[in-house]
């Protein structure tokens, strides 16, 4: 067997690929690396990709257009060591016999612990107290409180790899639990100790909502000002998922009278504006979408997707297999 690893950015080659990981892919594979720090487009994938077997890719590596996919007359196997395998290949993949994997179960538990630190910090106010203390004012404890977590209803729009490790990171704090989504089902929102309701109804109940449904052309603008203004005073909105998803005028109407709380870490225009009213908000805690940055799971990106190879070369299903369903279903970029 014959694998090309994608990758020529020197940072994720030093971060990915250590001496263990490339032992272990050369343990069962012939390993050939595109030159590092050289350009490496989906003309060059084209042109090089008929020789293997297997083909690793991550951040920055090229597309699979369909001259790609023509030329890869001995592929097999194509693993992402990354999150949506939407920036690599297309849906004309599918009509293929390669199997199509990627990282998203360890880079969604990266997610996942963001969106829980971002329910924690905006349900204690940090921000807001940051802010305060840097002014000089300090707390009052016989006059004030924060809405905590614990006991708290907490709302989950969208149901995926990420929610599903939320919701299990949650389960110390005792919450009551709401999801919206059309693909979880009832029995399995049962075993969660969660119930299943309509968007509005999520919004209207919940003191806390935490977004996690993915970008697609039918979920954009799917939370506005319909949704938030059912928020109840002193609730929490957090977004880890993807700033379009959101109206971003119809929440900031909310943010600025400071009815409600918010903790984001992706916008509809990334990089964030210094001047952005958000940045000057007590009640809004806004990080500069770092959502996959957990320094262990982001390292072993590549270690899982050698070990997805191994266990497809012993004729077993790869962990993280994206089907033509999920595909359809995930964030374009």
């Amino acid at each position: 067997m014959k694998t090309l690893v994608t990758i020529a950015d020197l940072g994720l080659l030093e971060l990915f690929w250590r001496p263990a990981v490339r032992d272990k892919l050369a343990s069962f594979s012939e390993a050939d690396f595109v030159e590092p720090g050289q350009p490496f487009d989906t003309a060059a994938l084209a042109e090089r990709i008929g020789d293997y077997d297997a083909c690793i890719t991550s951040w920055g590596s090229p597309f699979f257009s369909p001259d790609a996919l023509a030329s890869a007359g001995k592929l097999k196997f194509i693993g992402h060591g990354a999150g949506s395998v939407a920036s690599i290949v297309g849906d004309d993949v599918f009509d293929t016999p390669i199997v199509v994997t990627s990282a998203n179960t360890v880079l969604g538990r990266s997610t996942a612990e963001l969106a829980v630190s971002l329910i924690l910090a905006g349900a204690w106010n940090h921000a807001g107290y940051a802010a305060r203390l840097k002014r000089g004012q300090w707390s009052n404890n016989n006059r004030e409180s924060v809405l905590g977590v614990t006991s708290r209803t907490v709302g989950i729009v969208g149901y995926g790899e990420i929610s599903k490790q939320v919701i299990a990171m949650l389960k110390p704090f005792d919450v009551r639990l709401l999801i919206h989504s059309g693909y979880c089902p009832p029995e399995e929102a049962a075993a969660l100790g969660a119930e299943l309701v309509g968007l509005n109804e999520l919004f209207e109940r919940s003191d806390i909502v935490s977004l996690h449904n993915t970008w697609t052309p039918r979920t954009e603008g799917m939370i506005g000002a319909e949704q938030l203004t059912r928020l109840r005073d002193g609730a929490l909105f957090v977004n880890t998922a993807r700033g379009p998803i959101v109206q971003e005028q119809a929440l900031a109407d909310e943010l600025q009278g400071g009815r409600i709380f918010a903790a984001l870490d992706v916008y509809a225009s990334e990089p964030l504006p210094r001047e952005h009213e958000w940045l000057s908000m007590d009640n809004v805690l806004c990080l500069p979408h770092i959502g996959g940055f957990h320094g262990l799971l982001k390292r072993d990106l590549c270690d899982f997707i050698v070990d997805e190879l191994h266990r497809f070369t012993k004729g077993e299903t790869p962990i993280g297999t994206v089907t033509r369903e999920h595909f359809r279903r995930l964030t374009p970029r």
